[in-house]
């Protein structure tokens, strides 16, 4: 079933968007307070140019799908206290006994990669996914594994992606043992333009709560890697794919010290991360008082953010402020006839940002393989301009084009 994203009445009343304008020097100081809800209750999904987006309770699902063309990973919901594990063979389903289980460690999401999730673990990154096996043939997967899923209240279920099969996920939960079995089922193209779809296990749901609106980041609870194997649950921001960031310390004035550097940016979907503050035992949370993150938005621009504010589970209101700067620091292009493509290299299915000089501006572009062959044309109206990878192989390919005043154009680029 595909439920309508919503914001609850909750969600309104409990979420505060403050707009402070402050003047720095030349640059516009925007400053947001919004709230996840006392105990982190809700996700928030955050544009930089609209502020909260859509927001949710982060207790609603269990499971998320990947939907994206691509797609095969499944997150389990670290947020609210869920754990996953491997059972074994799909054999076992009928006769899982907890007493005599040997149990392994727990499958964590990687928070560096949306597609690296907890059901993902164990696979080799190409034909086996983990969970299941690529058919390179027919384009199917398929799975004979099983896992066990715990709740936060200490009770199991146990739970099978059985396949991936036409953009349609099928999969099976019950009660240890196999009793109140259920079977739900996820298509792709219910789904368009999202990352995830969000599903309860327990009720069968299958729920969009992503928005339709661009948004940069998700703010909520989850477990993260401290580092030596140490998880821990955290609250932070995880970056949208098309988002990615630069962190930058050590400046005086995080609002206006500093500039980006276009081949920095990272496309790790932690980097802004929980990072930003620190919990000090008499005193509450210290922020990252010299710190700032520069961010290539979803909207085209970059923004300057810096977290200025957190009330703790108390009350779950984090604030920060923004900077547009994107072009106010830095003349990315020198040389007329050079591109600037970044991230570079890039993961497949991410966008790719283009800074060309403005003679460039509606010249009709292409992109060669390395084979010579034409895989994609387009014509920008404007830069910075944003390629979708999501059609092209991992390789390499050059990037092409000649200015109304006759000037080439070759770079380089690398889709992983």
């Amino acid at each position: 079933m595909n439920h309508s994203r919503y914001i609850s009445l909750k969600g309104i009343l409990t979420f505060i968007f403050g707009v402070t304008t402050l003047i720095a020097g030349a640059q516009t100081i925007i400053e947001d307070t919004f709230s996840l809800g006392s105990g982190y209750e809700d996700m928030a999904f955050y544009s930089l140019e609209n502020g909260v987006v859509a927001q949710s309770p982060l207790a609603d699902w269990h499971i998320a799908l990947d939907v994206r063309p691509m797609g095969s990973g499944a997150r389990i919901n670290c947020g609210t206290g869920m754990t996953l594990y491997y059972y074994g063979g799909l054999e076992n389903w009928l006769t899982v006994n907890l007493d005599t289980w040997d149990m392994p460690d727990p499958l964590r999401n990687d928070q560096s990669d949306w597609a690296n999730a907890a059901f993902n673990q164990g696979g080799d990154g190409m034909f086996d996914l983990g969970w299941g096996i690529y058919d390179i043939i027919t384009h199917e997967v398929h799975s004979d594994k099983m896992y066990l899923i715990q709740f936060p209240d200490g009770t199991w279920k146990q739970f099978a992606i059985l396949s991936l099969v036409s953009g349609t996920y099928t999969y099976q939960v019950a009660d240890v043992g196999g009793d109140n079995e259920l079977l739900g089922s996820v298509s792709k193209s219910d789904y368009e333009g999202k990352l995830f779809a969000y599903c309860n296990i327990t009720s069968g749901e299958a729920m969009d709560l992503e928005p339709d609106t661009p948004w940069d980041f998700v703010f909520h609870s989850y477990v993260e890697d401290l580092g030596g194997g140490t998880y821990y649950g955290v609250v932070g921001a995880l970056a949208h794919p098309d988002a990615t960031v630069q962190q930058v310390d050590g400046l005086q004035d995080p609002f206006t010290d500093g500039d980006f550097d276009a081949a920095s940016f990272s496309m790790a979907t932690n980097e802004v991360g929980y990072d930003w503050k620190t919990y000090s035992p008499g005193s509450g949370y210290v922020l990252e008082s010299e710190r700032c993150y520069f961010v290539s938005a979803n909207d085209q621009a970059i923004w300057r953010m810096v977290m200025t504010e957190f009330g703790g589970s108390a009350t779950g209101d984090i604030t920060l402020g923004k900077v547009e700067v994107s072009g106010s620091n830095v003349n990315p292009v020198i040389n007329t006839t050079e591109v600037l493509a970044y991230p570079n290299p890039v993961m497949s299915g991410r966008n790719i940002t283009l800074e060309v000089a403005p003679q460039f501006e509606n010249a009709h572009f292409n992109v060669r393989s390395l084979a010579g062959s034409v895989v994609m044309s387009f014509t920008p109206t404007a830069f910075p301009y944003r390629l979708n990878t999501s059609n092209l192989k991992s390789g390499y390919y050059l990037l092409e084009s000649t200015s109304s005043n006759g000037q080439p154009l070759k770079s380089r680029f690398i889709v992983q």
